[in-house]
């Protein structure tokens, strides 16, 4: 069997702790020992995978909500992003007063010309205290981007945003004037097939651990999905299983129900 986990919410605690239980790494190698494969499924670029995730073990990591994909240490998919198109946008997102977070496999960008959300301002905070580096901007030679974050109020052009990008990307209103752009075409969903067909492995035999609605294209690519105990009423209705929260031993208690471990 293959299973593929989300992690914000469902490896990692979604509060300022961000705390991985120590029975969710033992229950993920106990299965990988069984022979069952361990796959993480994320919207986050893959140089936003840090080591503390990595040295649970997987065999794999779906990044960028299905841009890229690494197995056994081997990148068997990557969609590379056309640096017209992401200077155009970034010019828009500017003009439509906007603050974005640009994330791409190799680097996050910024852009300084924009204004300071309080949402951004948080999560650039977040990520510099685990040691990421913020302070390339659209303005360097390297910027291309594979996805991402936007901020936005009353003042943003939201609809000229939109109807500008909509051709090449997927809008997800993530709430609170956030929202959060993924290439059309791909998903943790497509993900997902590429993997199995990579592995050979029938989709009946693929599981998905997932918390929020953005987990949705997981959950649905699989006949065994699995919604952890503290999400959404709403989500738990998609769901083939529920398992407990996170932090009461949720994954192995899923792992457990299943016979992977």
């Amino acid at each position: 069997m293959i299973v593929f986990f989300d992690i914000d919410g469902t490896l990692v605690s979604d509060d300022e702790a961000y705390t991985i239980p120590e029975s969710a790494v033992n229950a993920i190698r106990a299965a990988r020992k069984n022979g069952h494969f361990m796959y993480i499924d994320t919207g986050r670029t893959v140089m936003n995978v840090e080591d503390k995730l990595r040295n649970i073990g997987f065999d794999g990591y779906i990044c960028g909500c299905g841009i890229y994909i690494e197995s056994g240490g081997k990148v068997i998919f990557n969609r590379e992003p056309d640096k017209r198109r992401c200077m155009e946008i970034a010019e828009l997102v500017h003009e439509c007063d906007m603050t974005p977070m640009y994330e791409h496999s190799k680097s996050f960008f910024t852009d300084k010309r924009c204004r300071p959300f309080d949402g951004f301002t948080k999560l650039k905070r977040r990520f510099e205290n685990q040691g990421k580096d913020l302070s390339p901007d659209v303005s360097d030679e390297a910027f291309v981007f594979d996805k991402l974050l936007a901020w936005y109020d009353d003042k943003s052009d939201l609809k000229r945003f939109k109807e500008g990008t909509e051709a090449d990307f997927d809008f997800i209103i993530r709430g609170d004037g956030f929202c959060e752009l993924t290439v059309k075409g791909y998903s943790k969903g497509t993900g997902i097939a590429r993997v199995c067909e990579y592995h050979n492995i029938p989709i009946s035999e693929a599981y998905a651990i997932g918390d929020s609605m953005n987990d949705l294209p997981m959950l649905m690519a699989v006949p065994n999905s699995i919604v952890m105990g503290d999400a959404s009423e709403e989500l738990k209705k998609t769901a083939s299983f529920v398992t407990k929260p996170l932090l009461e031993d949720g994954i192995e208690y899923a792992l457990k129900y299943f016979g992977m471990i």
